[in-house]
């Protein structure tokens, strides 16, 4: 299709590391078992027992660490965690 002017950029998705859930609240979040930054709670996407999380409402990012609102079970699956693209 062709666009007038500069042709729009596609974003980068990036799949985090899996994470194992326990009986804590806060997890690090790492791409290639390096911290994984993200700019904000926003940028990612997150489902746990295959329902996608509300971002601010029912986790936080703090540095490379995600910060559920309420601690996770060891019954509990986190399914993935979808960063929309790097800062």
């Amino acid at each position: 299709m062709p666009y007038i002017g500069i042709q729009p950029l596609t974003g980068e998705f990036i799949k985090l590391d899996s994470l194992t859930a326990s009986a804590t609240a806060t997890y690090a979040l790492t791409r290639g078992s390096a911290a994984f930054f993200p700019a904000s709670a926003t940028q990612i996407i997150v489902s746990v027992n295959g329902v996608t999380q509300a971002p601010i409402d029912a986790y936080s990012v703090s540095g490379s660490s995600i910060v559920f609102s309420e601690n996770l079970s060891a019954t509990d699956t986190i399914d993935y965690i979808l960063a929309l693209g790097e800062v």
